[in-house]
């Protein structure tokens, strides 16, 4: 699996002004990469991830996954192929509320007609540390307990790529390091996994790291790099 974006620019308009959330960013992320964004709030890294996973086609500029352009495909085609073979935890991830923790991540599995494994689920929510929360409803759970369901439900499809916004938000040091290293894993096993964060633990697990300031996104900023 290759993701490359080239030059992608996204502007919006404020007070009757265009101004560059994302300025002519050029990445990409092949399979085993475990690359880390690191940015702080304001900084575009929402921006370019929603671009990157096909939500939101950049002003300018061109994103392709194995050598198709993302945002040549019609909205049907482009949300099968992000539904297939792309793991999406967004920022501001929320669970439904009528539903139990596993009943939340099967119903991500059967939209897209997946095979439903309560096993696997079972082996997420574990390697998570949340487990004993399984049949639990979401108005039960913290904050960080709703963010670790999102990151399950996001892994259940078992996706060619991980794109994970904030996903350690609310989290203490040590589920941040679960969650973290359960990237590294499956970064290991093939999958591309890309990360946005302004949490330092995560550069202890990357192999390529990039710095987003205002928009721009510099590669490889050593002080940034693995700590």
């Amino acid at each position: 699996m290759i993701l490359n974006g080239n030059n992608i620019t996204k502007e919006y308009t404020r007070r009757g002004e265009k101004f560059p959330a994302v300025n002519n960013a050029d990445f990409f992320a092949w399979s085993g990469d475990y690359t880390v964004i690191f940015g702080e709030s304001g900084s575009g890294k929402s921006t370019l991830l929603n671009a990157l996973a096909g939500i939101s086609a950049p002003t300018s500029g061109s994103i392709a996954i194995d050598g198709q352009p993302l945002y040549t495909l019609n909205d049907e085609d482009r949300s099968k192929l992000r539904n297939e073979r792309i793991g999406y935890i967004p920022q501001n991830a929320a669970c439904l509320p009528a539903f139990t923790v596993t009943e939340n991540i099967e119903l991500a599995a059967s939209l897209y007609k997946h095979r439903i494994d309560k096993e696997q689920i079972q082996s997420l929510l574990k390697k998570l540390g949340i487990a004993h929360l399984a049949n639990e409803y979401p108005a039960n759970l913290s904050g960080g307990e709703l963010r670790r369901v999102a990151i399950a439900r996001a892994l259940v499809n078992n996706p060619d790529l991980i794109i994970a916004d904030e996903p350690t938000s609310n989290l203490d040091e040590d589920n941040s390091r679960k969650v973290f290293s359960l990237f590294g894993r499956l970064a290991k096993s093939g999958v591309a996994v890309i990360v946005a964060t302004h949490d330092r633990t995560a550069f202890g697990y990357s192999n390529r790291t990039y710095h987003m300031k205002s928009g721009t996104l510099i590669p490889d900023i050593g002080e940034y790099g693995n700590l």
